[in-house]
């Protein structure tokens, strides 16, 4: 199954997507947003409202003279602006924090799903890319429901009813301030996959950005070392312009009906002031319902120009929520089956036909057939490439096989859980992860035996495992603060925590993949004492280039070319590999 999250293609116009599709983020949200709505609904009414008694009031003065009705008209008005602003001040607190909810619960959603993928979509995809759909698109998703949503729906509420209300008052003057938005209807809708494309390209260049400033900054000590600081920054401000250039135009597309949008409102406001003013000559209607249809036009396309406005919201938010249901949608090809084939074998962990490739074009592991008897050590070796790495991670269960089967203690491996698959198996890499915090905290993380455990009981199984020696290698022991982009611990040290992680554990199966090539001698010697003092029933599988650490294997597997050999003679495998380096 292919992992890589896709690029639009920007030459195509995706007009399936439409503001619907962002509904589906309001679930559990249905109280709250009732009451907003309600809110923005009471808040459209008294703009539509306003209006008419100003109207009143033009007429109370230039027909009547009558002050104490001006002052009624006058108080019901104030009523209604302060009823405006109350309800726009409900309106906000309530889908801010809407938006906040649903903002928290999409992150929480992604990084889950983030979690349960194999290593095969990290590998396929950059990490600065799917911070940024974590961190900067559904930011995106919080401004529309925090701010566009209410804004949309309330203007959407406001135009409505003023669209059929000027109608009812004259429907002609009504017909004439309608016109202008015929035309603006029809632009938007042309408009629309255009702007959809631009802001979606934008999020992508974004998302681009992150990661290259993520890799460039993860190699700058390599940059600073061989002077080559001046690729980095050619390379920072290529990045940097295309996603300026994205960002641009973006910008030009989600602004360019703003003018439009201006120019139609005072379009509209010079043709009801000529028509209206032919209509009072003929005593058609008054001066106060020509100021009021004034005050409708107005009030119908300033929503429409914010509009302009929202609708760039909306549309980001669109293509915010296409990215992000490029993770959420996308379908795990490792999981646990709940009818798995059960052999009839006491060995740890078997290889039956397995065939692998990152993708079935190109397969790099050819018919791998092991038998891993318990207590045993094995050693993987070849050339660098030859598929060792790859092989561990099938045992691991890092990814399936395409062809055959991988059994452990006698069943099908994608029965297990990865928390029973975690205790059965323990797999050391060359670069360990170590997380910010004590080195007690990281060498007990995840571990359920220990996590409620008194750190004092801790410190006396270390002791009992002969473990509490490479505490010493820390200045501060167990309290040493650590962190993996720290400097004040080596690759060495990180190591360490990554061993002390996996022996507490004590798995049935220990992967050593080059898990002793960045520490010191004495220390890998010690290392190797606890490894060999393991209870017996402990299988070692142990991948390493140094010859020395594989003389003591029970038996050596030569694994070049996709292909795997066994041998049980170290002189035989020193042939194999010469053979090898002459080839090539």
């Amino acid at each position: 199954m292919e992992y890589e999250l896709k690029k639009i293609d920007a030459s195509l116009d995706d007009t399936r997507n439409n503001p619907s599709k962002l509904l589906v983020l309001l679930k559990g949200e249905y109280i709250g947003l009732g009451i907003a709505l309600l809110a923005i609904l009471i808040n459209s009414g008294l703009n539509i409202f306003a209006p008419l008694l100003l109207g009143q009031a033009v007429d109370i003065i230039t027909k009547h003279n009558d002050f104490d009705a001006l002052k009624n008209v006058s108080i019901f008005l104030f009523i209604t602006y302060s009823g405006i602003a109350l309800t726009s001040y409900l309106q906000t607190i309530l889908t801010g924090s809407m938006g906040q909810r649903i903002l928290f619960k999409l992150r929480n959603q992604i990084f889950e799903k983030l979690q349960s993928f194999p290593i095969a979509f990290f590998n396929a995809n950059k990490s600065g890319d799917l911070i940024s759909r974590i961190n900067n698109d559904t930011e995106k998703l919080n401004n529309f429901f925090s701010e566009g949503l209410v804004r949309l729906v309330g203007e959407i509420f406001t135009i409505a009813g003023i669209g059929i209300f000027i109608v009812i008052l004259n429907w002609k003057l009504g017909l004439i301030t309608l016109a202008a938005a015929v035309v603006l209807f029809i632009v938007t809708t042309v408009l629309t996959p255009w702007i959809r494309r631009r802001n979606r390209l934008s999020l992508e260049a974004t998302g681009d950005f992150a990661a290259d400033i993520q890799e460039n900054l993860n190699n700058y000590k390599v940059l600073v070392v061989f002077n080559r600081k001046s690729y980095f920054r050619d390379k920072m401000q290529e990045s940097i312009s295309r996603t300026y250039e994205a960002a641009t135009r973006a910008g030009i597309a989600n602004n360019i009906s703003g003018p439009l949008y201006f120019l139609a409102n005072r379009v509209s406001l010079l043709l009801v002031l000529v028509f209206g003013f032919y209509l009072v000559s003929t005593g058609e209607i008054t001066i106060g319902l020509l100021v009021t249809f004034i005050a409708y036009a107005n009030n119908f396309y300033s929503p429409l120009q914010e509009m302009a406005q929202v609708y760039s919201i909306v549309q980001t938010a669109i293509a915010a929520w296409d990215r992000i249901q490029e993770i959420l949608g996308l379908e795990i090809n490792i999981k646990k089956i709940t009818d798995p084939e059960i052999i009839n074998s006491d060995n740890i962990l078997e290889f039956k036909n397995v065939d692998f490739g990152y993708s079935k074009d190109n397969i790099i592991l050819k018919n791998i057939n092991f038998e891993f008897h318990k207590g045993y050590t094995y050693a993987l070796v070849g050339p660098t490439g030859g598929g060792k790495s790859t092989t561990a991670a099938l045992m691991a269960r890092l990814y399936d096989p395409v062809e055959g089967k991988v059994f452990l203690k006698g069943k099908d491996i994608r029965s297990y859980s990865d928390e029973e698959k975690s205790q059965i198996i323990g797999f050391i890499l060359q670069d360990p992860y170590i997380f910010s915090g004590t080195v007690y905290e990281n060498i007990i993380y995840g571990n359920r035996k220990y996590e409620k455990v008194p750190q004092e009981e801790v410190v006396k199984v270390l002791e009992q495992k002969e473990l509490i020696q490479l505490i010493e290698k820390f200045p501060g022991g167990l309290e040493s603060q650590i962190s993996s982009t720290d400097e004040n611990i080596s690759l060495g040290q990180k190591q360490l925590v990554a061993f002390l992680r996996v022996l507490l554990r004590e798995p049935e199966l220990l992967i050593l993949d080059e898990a002793t090539a960045n520490i010191d001698t004495i220390t890998e010697e010690a290392l190797q004492k606890i490894i060999d003092h393991l209870p017996k029933e402990t299988t070692k599988v142990i991948i390493a280039h140094r010859l020395n650490t594989i003389q003591k294997a029970d038996e050596i597997i030569f694994i070049s070319g996709g292909v795997a050999q066994s041998s049980r003679s170290f002189d035989e495998v020193v042939k194999l590999i010469g053979n090898t380096k002459r080839e090539s």
